[in-house]
């Protein structure tokens, strides 16, 4: 679903700006994807902010709400049934200067909430203003000026606005599972711990206890003698000698000036990375499969492969030790080849898991293994041949032979004919 357009923004702010006028705010909702504010002007109206970052809209709804409760509570829903519950609509207009901006202004006789709606793709937010406080949904952003939109699209109805949300809805992950708001959430959660250690670094950093132990260290050389004031005493231990005592008290120092040189290291590190998390923005993983492994080298075998065009490999060991080598560095859901009660070649199909392999790809290494297993003598067009194919997990090496036989189940066998190669 596209995002909201300027027109449409101005069009939706239009139409509810009467519709909601003297509405009363009765109740506030928050998910992870935004908020739901119910209105109450004779009839029941749920305005919706979706917040989204690349697709925000704000839909308003009568007498029921497709939005569902978050299972933890948001700080700007909280702030909003703090101090703007109960509160009225006094004026619903859109800031056009600023591009995709509205502002929603609730009040009664003695009190003001302000509710700035930012729907601009990738800055969207809800600033929230009400008895000199200020919280946001996201960390807000300095507005700047919008620049002009050449041949805007066809704006599209409030209507259609609301079934293409409601389509979207329907296909979508619940909003609690959201993935940009539950990578949003982990942000926020890494940001918090990152500054929690920066304040107790900063902690370590300020503290001057190695002064003390210096101190401590200087007035024994000074007075040999571990009869020191009133202020020092909880640094000498009165049981060890003077020498063990000036040894200890410039250690500790010299630790102590260490550790301080490390944590001045880590809080430079620590605000590197608070800085690069607080500019990070949601990218979509790839869920790209990692390539094929070469068997052969990681066996370190000798044989022969070549590449079937389904993608996966096909490989064939030079020697019974090469067979074996393969089949043991084979994943499980590889397949094993043999010519049916027959002895010679073995070959081993190296795919992604859960690929399927064609029976074209197939037939061409079956017929590859039935020519490395067959004699030139032997070998003839049109000759029948019957195969084995079994996925490597069903493949067991008989203990101690040297042949490289092998014991199987679960098989499948094809029959083919031989054809010119």
């Amino acid at each position: 679903m596209k995002a909201m357009t300027q027109q449409e923004l101005n069009n939706f702010v239009q139409h509810f700006s009467q519709v909601l006028e003297g509405a009363q705010l009765q109740e506030v909702i928050a998910n992870d994807r935004g908020l739901a504010l119910s209105f109450h002007n004779r009839t029941q109206f749920w305005m919706v902010l979706d917040l989204v970052p690349n697709t925000p809209m704000m839909l308003v709804f009568e007498n029921h709400c497709p939005f569902k409760k978050g299972p933890k509570p948001k700080p700007v829903g909280l702030f909003l049934n703090s101090n703007a519950k109960n509160l009225y609509v006094a004026e619903f207009k859109a800031l056009n200067q600023y591009g995709r901006v509205a502002v929603l202004t609730l009040a009664n006789t003695s009190i003001q909430c302000e509710l700035e709606i930012r729907l601009i793709p990738k800055q969207c937010n809800l600033v929230v203003r009400a008895q000199g406080k200020t919280i946001a949904w996201e960390r807000p952003m300095d507005l700047k000026e919008a620049p002009a939109v050449e041949n805007p699209p066809e704006p599209r109805s409030l209507v259609q606005l609301h079934e293409e949300w409601l389509s979207e809805q329907k296909q979508d992950k619940k909003p609690s599972l959201d993935p940009v708001a539950q990578w949003e959430k982990q942000r926020q959660k890494d940001l918090e711990k990152k500054r929690k250690a920066l304040d107790e670094i900063q902690k370590q950093i300020d503290n001057d206890k190695h002064l003390e132990w210096q101190e401590v260290g200087n007035f024994l050389v000074a007075h040999r003698s571990i009869e020191v004031p009133e202020h020092l005493k909880p640094y000498v231990n009165a049981r060890e000698s003077l020498s063990w005592n000036i040894e200890t008290a410039f250690s500790k120092a010299k630790q102590l000036v260490a550790k301080k040189d490390g944590a001045r290291d880590r809080l430079a590190e620590l605000q590197k990375e608070i800085a690069q998390l607080e500019k990070s923005q949601y990218r979509e993983k790839q869920s790209a499969k990692p390539g094929l492994v070469d068997l052969m080298h990681k066996a370190d075998a000798r044989g022969r492969k070549f590449t079937l065009n389904s993608g996966a490999l096909a490989y064939c060991g030079k020697s019974a030790a090469d067979n074996l080598a393969l089949l043991r560095q084979a994943k499980a859901w590889d397949y094993w080849l043999h010519l049916k009660d027959y002895p010679g070649a073995h070959a081993i199909i190296h795919r992604q898991r859960d690929q399927e392999i064609s029976q074209a790809d197939i037939q061409e290494v079956a017929s590859w293994v039935a020519r490395e297993s067959l004699s030139s003598k032997s070998l003839m067009v049109g000759q029948k041949v019957a195969v084995v194919m079994v996925e490597c997990r069903f493949v067991r090496p008989i203990k101690g032979d040297k042949l490289g036989r092998v014991t199987y189940h679960s098989e499948k066998t094809f029959h083919f004919t031989l054809r010119q190669s």
